[in-house]
Order: C-alpha cells, then sequence, then structure tokens
C-alpha cells in the first residue's frame, strides 16, 4: 500500500478537481476566459504578431489600420490579440522558427522575407484562392504578376499589399562639399559611381552605408543592383527566384565591387552593423549616400530619427545605369485554421488591401501602392516633395530587377549575413564567397 493509502487519495483529488474548478471560475469572470484559453465574449479573437510598433516607420500606419478596422461592419466583431517584436528581424526569425515547428498567428504580415512557399508546404497556411475567386471586383485590382508571386502550386497564399523599389537617397550638402554634382536621374556607369566615391574619400567623407547584420540590408541593395544592371544575363539572374548558382560571372564581378565597397567605401562599424545604426550615420550627415526605399520617407521627416530640416538635405537617384529593385513584396498571409476566423483575417486583408489604404499607406508609411489602380492625390505630392520626386523618378529606370531578400532561399540569406564580413575583411575573396552561397541555396534544395 503507498503512503496515502488509496481512500485518502481519492478525498485529496476530488478536492484538487473542486479547487481547480472554483479556480477556473475566478478567471473565467474576471478575464472572460476559461481554463483552455476559449472565449466567451462572441467576439472572433485573430492573433497577429505586429513589429510595427514604437519608434517603427509603418507603427502609425498599421495602428491605423487595426483601429479603423474594428469600426467597419466586417470588422465589428473582430478583437486583435498582440503580440509585439522589437524589430523586423526578431519577427522574420519567429516566423520561420513558426513554421518549421508551431502555429503561425491568424494573420501574418509580411516581414519583407519572402515566406509564402515555406509555409504553404508546410500546411500553416490558408489557400486565399476560393476567396480571391468569390470577390472577383477584389482580385482585379491587383497586378497579375504580384498574385503570381503570391502562388504556390496554382493557389494564391498570400494577399499582395506593396511593390518593393529601391534606389539611393542622398546628402545635397555632402555633395557640395565634396565639389560633386548629383546626376539628375543617375550615375551613366557603375565606373562614374567610383569615381564619386573615391572624391569623397579624398574630401574626407565616407560615401556610402552598408551593413552585415540582419540579412545585410543595406548591402543586399548594393548587391542586387551590381547584379541586376550588369547585362542581360546578370539581370535575368537578378530576377530568378530561389538561385543556387552564384559563381557565374556576373555575381562574382558585382562580389568583387562589393567587396572593395566594405573595404574602401563604408563606415568602420559596418561590418556586424545592422540598419538602424547605418541609417542614423545617414541622418547625421555622416555617409554621402544610401540605398532604400520610399518607407525610409517617415523617417526622414521624423525629427526624433533626423535632425531639424534634413529632410530639405535629401535627394534621390536611380542606382548607375538607370537600375531600380522593381518587385512584387511578399503579401500577407493567414495562419488560422477555424473557419470563422480565416473569413475574419481575409476581411481585414481586403480592409488592408483597399486603394483608399494603400493610398494611406503610402502617405503614412512610404509603402509603395500594390495597385496599378491606385491614383496619388495631388495634395499629397504637394504635401512630400521628397515623395514626388521618388513617385517621379520611377519612370526614368531603365533596368529594373529584383531584391535577394525576396528571391533568395532563406539559408542563402543567413550565408550572405554571416560571410560579409568575411568578405569585407579579405579573408575570403568573391570567388570563394560565392561559393558559400551556393552551397547553402543547394543545402535549400536537397
Amino acid at each position: 500500500m503507498d503512503r496515502w493509502g488509496s481512500d485518502n487519495k481519492r478525498d485529496i483529488m476530488k478536492r484538487f478537481w473542486k479547487v481547480c474548478a472554483v479556480f477556473c471560475t475566478i478567471i473565467a469572470v474576471f478575464t472572460g476566459t476559461g481554463c483552455g484559453n476559449k472565449k466567451d465574449d462572441g467576439k472572433i479573437h485573430l492573433k497577429v504578431i505586429n513589429y510595427h510598433v514604437g519608434t517603427d516607420f509603418g507603427a502609425p500606419y498599421f495602428n491605423h489600420l487595426f483601429t479603423e478596422f474594428v469600426k467597419t461592419e466586417a470588422g465589428k466583431d473582430v478583437v486583435f490579440d498582440f503580440e509585439e517584436m522589437p524589430t523586423t528581424d526578431a519577427y522574420n526569425q519567429k516566423l520561420r522558427l513558426l513554421i518549421s515547428s508551431g502555429d503561425l498567428p491568424d494573420i501574418v504580415l509580411t516581414g519583407g522575407n519572402n515566406y509564402t512557399e515555406m509555409a504553404a508546404r508546410a500546411g500553416k497556411i490558408a489557400d486565399l484562392t476560393p476567396y480571391f475567386d468569390a470577390d472577383p471586383a477584389w482580385k482585379s485590382q491587383f497586378d497579375p504578376k504580384s498574385l503570381d508571386f503570391a502562388t504556390v502550386d496554382g493557389k494564391i497564399y498570400a494577399v499582395p499589399m506593396a511593390k518593393e523599389i529601391t534606389y539611393i537617397y542622398y546628402n545635397k550638402e555632402l555633395f557640395r562639399q565634396a565639389g560633386i554634382t548629383p546626376p539628375e536621374v543617375a550615375w551613366e556607369t557603375w565606373e562614374d559611381f567610383f569615381t564619386a566615391c573615391e572624391t569623397f574619400k579624398s574630401k574626407g567623407i565616407i560615401p556610402i552605408g552598408m551593413d552585415t547584420a540582419d540579412f545585410g540590408w543595406l548591402s543586399n541593395l548594393w548587391f542586387s543592383a551590381l547584379i541586376g544592371t550588369n547585362g542581360k544575363a546578370g539581370n535575368d539572374w537578378m530576377n530568378l527566384m530561389y538561385p543556387t548558382d552564384y559563381t557565374i560571372p556576373e555575381v562574382i564581378s558585382a562580389a568583387e565591387k562589393l567587396q572593395k565597397m566594405l573595404s574602401d567605401y563604408t563606415t568602420t562599424d559596418a561590418m556586424g552593423g545592422n540598419y538602424d545604426t547605418m541609417a542614423t550615420h545617414f541622418f547625421n550627415g555622416e555617409v554621402a549616400m544610401l540605398p532604400n526605399g520610399p518607407w525610409m520617407i517617415p523617417d526622414i521627416r521624423n525629427e526624433e530619427k533626423a535632425p531639424n530640416k534634413f529632410y530639405e538635405k535629401v535627394g534621390v537617384m536611380l542606382m548607375p545605369k538607370y537600375g531600380m529593385t522593381m518587385t512584387p513584396q511578399p503579401g500577407d498571409m493567414v495562419g488560422a485554421k477555424d473557419k470563422a476566423k480565416i473569413d475574419a483575417a481575409v476581411e481585414f486583408l481586403k480592409f488592408e488591401s483597399s486603394l483608399k489604404n494603400q493610398v494611406a499607406a503610402l502617405e503614412m508609411a512610404g509603402l509603395q501602392p500594390e495597385s496599378p489602380k491606385v491614383e496619388v492625390p495631388d495634395s499629397l505630392r504637394e504635401a512630400d516633395p521628397l515623395l514626388a520626386q521618388v513617385l517621379d523618378i520611377q519612370a526614368k529606370a531603365m533596368i529594373t530587377y529584383g531584391q535577394n531578400q525576396i528571391l533568395w532561399y532563406q539559408n542563402t540569406l543567413d550565408a550572405f549575413s554571416l560571410q560579409l564580413p568575411e568578405l569585407g575583411n579579405g579573408k575570403i575573396d568573391a570567388p570563394a564567397f560565392c561559393a558559400k552561397l551556393s552551397e547553402a541555396a543547394l543545402k535549400s534544395v536537397n
């Protein structure tokens, strides 16, 4: 016989379960939930991991979206349960973890990296094709290329929200100090660009911003441009989804130039540095040029991030050879399993992707509208001259190409970030760097 005896054990267990029942009742009264975390308030609760918080460029816009949606007929019964993440990188890392082991939130906001195929093949996101087919008017507003980008095995798994475009921001004052006249649209050649970098360097001015951490965002923009503007072969490669061979001449040539840029033309803390630090260098007038997209404009205007009147010092130009990133941005996905939640999540994505809110996204967060049907009001152009320049300069791009954070396997992006300091410090050469990228890509295939 055990220490307590069987009768005593039954009495103890009865008391235990009575206590549990009382405890659960108390929780339900005060929180509106039961022991299984079930909601009994009659609302549809949608889980969202939100990284657009604090000083993030998109925080005001996404706060607007979540606040206004619940005021609509479609959203009146919806409650958002938020988990906040501090950075885009932390968010992307969490998504990868949840795709491999776990459940995704009910609404999966894009973090810039392309997880659509990975999540679809893992069975972690809803097939949205029936919703698009049931609403032809909604479906017709999208660029067909964007819908193709969101499609896996003939099924649409994501809702496109914006276009990805990038170019160069430059500091007019630093150009004047160096005695360099910025090109009206773009340098004709990369040789002209590097000549300007040498001039900046000779004047004691750091030419460009670069980084290596968090997928090396700035460095990958330079790298993409170097490849994408390098003839037809380079452009075809830079528009290729999930490339596996990085040892072609155009990519190796780009890596050679990237190595020189990292060693000669950027800040000493670029090796190991991330975007936020490099953006601060630009805001402080410490580097002459920084590649990025229109979502940076709200930060340039924000006097908590940039000095007073810094906005007036900033101009924009295309990459050398009139190049510009132009690709669909990975869309938002639905991780919910319950049909009522899927329905509610799709209604939110319809609200977010409406033409009206695409204009709001452009105005509040600098997000390039996805739909060709969006008409940018003149009032917005007048209120934001830098944004007007960005909108106008796009039509002057002669070469467009993709961007590796969207087109590459995640393993390859990790290898890119890991190997960049080795490349910049001269520990490996360009062919070895490219071989490492190929090796990482092939691991994703196998």
